[in-house]
């Protein structure tokens, strides 16, 4: 079924989302000869009963609420409310079906249920197996968490009101819009995928993309979530978003809107949202140069990265592309333009330094008259990889990025260094969590040191962009 698409059709869905991974998220523990988890009943008794408050409402976002979450239980959702009703954690007895409530009612809220009809509320006491008192109670507390009372059930609604409050100040964040445009084989989506320090978008040596692809930065994100459009219509939904689903859409919609957290792109003062337009060929089919074209016409973006090819540097198809750029797109949007020269490891640099290289392009830029170019040389492909392994996602990589990677750290940590910054620096987390796997990893059977997959990563240069994205789009200066 398509929905009639409105400006904030995405943000409810992504709120509802976002709100639904982390509460299949949480643990629910407690203490008794053996420790255990109520995890799981607690998630049935939440999908359970949400789909069937849903069943009772209609509207234009309902239908894609259901919950698809597989919760491998043989049971009832009376068994369910029976095993989350009283617990102990720590001595103390605690009775999550208030907390249950709570989430609940929040959940409906996003979908634009503020009000609950009678007879539904009394079917959900009955699920809920409460009296009318503590029914009366849960609902009060649900809607003001500061009335609650009793300290052993407010310690167990810490962590529900503190992802809310992080969420309505994600809300509240102003939203930078960054274009992504390139001629085709440029390794565009390879770029946006070492920006998310993993696999997504479809990267092949040809035209693939063949739709706007937006990717919104959420730094709480779990799993990657996503809307397909088509014809202003939302008739997609994904939860969980993988390549194939990616893929599929792609030769389908119009427009992909993702929300997932960019690795080292942070929310404290900016939203980045990164768009993905066609890779345009010049000598085939028109239309994607046409798509591209009137997306970054009719949408104000803050910062266009151009990427360009190390293989082909400053061909008449570059030429032609950045011209139009100049005429057509920055005279109206004042957006500040990065250029990245991609594929950087493809050159010996024994034969053509680096810097050659870049003075060159820079000339080029400079003769078509882009003033004081700021560019960046990279190797997309490497730092996504080592993004992956720094992140423990080595179990994702195919059998030649298997083969390819342990030459590549090799290589950037001895011969090849495009940083432009040398005083960047990943985000910490991301290496203490890595070393949490240990000084090393072990990858088909050879242990490679995590700081030598940090500096390698380093060195790729797309540290040093990313860096002055988030000051660029913060400070509005390099």
């Amino acid at each position: 079924m398509l929905v009639k698409c409105k400006k904030d059709s995405f943000q409810n869905i992504f709120e509802f989302m976002n709100y639904t991974e982390f509460v299949l998220g949480q643990k629910f523990p407690y203490k008794t000869i053996r420790k255990k988890d109520l995890s799981k009943y607690y998630f049935h008794a939440y999908c359970v009963l949400l789909n069937d408050m849903l069943k009772t409402h209609s509207g234009s976002l309902h239908q894609y609420a259901k919950l698809r979450h597989n919760i491998d239980l043989d049971s009832d959702i009376k068994l369910s409310i029976k095993k989350i009703k009283k617990k102990l954690i720590l001595g103390n007895k605690v009775d999550y079906r208030f907390v249950l409530v709570s989430q609940l009612l929040h959940a409906l809220e996003l979908l634009n249920i503020n009000t609950l009809k009678e007879e539904d509320k009394v079917l959900l006491q009955k699920k809920l197996c409460f009296s009318k008192k503590n029914f009366a109670l849960a609902l009060e507390y649900a809607k003001d968490h500061g009335k609650i009372k009793n300290e052993r059930i407010l310690k167990s609604f810490a962590a529900h009101v503190n992802f809310k409050d992080s969420h309505n100040k994600y809300k509240q964040t102003k939203v930078k819009h960054i274009g992504i445009c390139a001629n085709m084989s440029c390794g565009k989506s390879t770029f946006v995928n070492a920006l998310l320090g993993n696999d997504y978008l479809p990267a092949r040596n040809e035209a693939t993309t063949a739709c706007i692809t937006s990717v919104y930065d959420y730094d709480n994100a779990k799993n990657m979530i996503g809307v397909a459009v088509k014809n202003d219509h939302i008739y997609a939904i994904g939860d969980n978003m993988d390549t194939v689903t990616i893929n599929k859409w792609n030769s389908e919609a119009d427009h992909i809107i993702l929300e997932s957290d960019l690795d080292n792109i942070s929310n404290n003062n900016i939203v980045v949202a990164v768009h993905d337009t066609p890779g345009i060929n010049n000598s085939g089919n028109d239309n994607h140069r046409k798509i591209t074209m009137n997306f970054l016409s009719q949408n104000k973006m803050d910062a266009i990265i151009y990427v360009a090819n190390a293989e082909h540097l400053a061909t008449e198809d570059d030429k032609n592309l950045l011209v139009e750029l100049r005429d057509k797109i920055l005279p109206k949007s004042k957006s500040k333009m990065l250029f990245v020269i991609n594929k950087f490891d493809s050159i010996d640099i024994s034969k053509e330094s680096k810097d050659d290289i870049v003075i060159r392009y820079l000339e080029f830029l400079e003769d078509l008259g882009f003033e004081k170019p700021k560019i960046y040389p990279i190797s997309s492909k490497a730092a996504r990889l080592f993004k992956m392994a720094l992140n423990g996602r080595v179990d994702l990589f195919s059998e030649n990025e298997l083969d390819e990677f342990k030459p590549l750290v090799n290589k950037f940590n001895r011969r090849l260094n495009l940083s432009v910054n040398n005083d960047v620096f990943y985000i910490k987390e991301t290496i203490q969590r890595s070393l949490e796997f240990g000084e090393s990893i072990t990858l088909d059977g050879e242990e490679v040191e995590i700081q030598k997959i940090y500096q390698a990563l380093k060195n790729t240069g797309l540290l040093g962009l990313e860096s002055d994205i988030e000051t660029l789009l913060s400070n509005d200066e390099m």
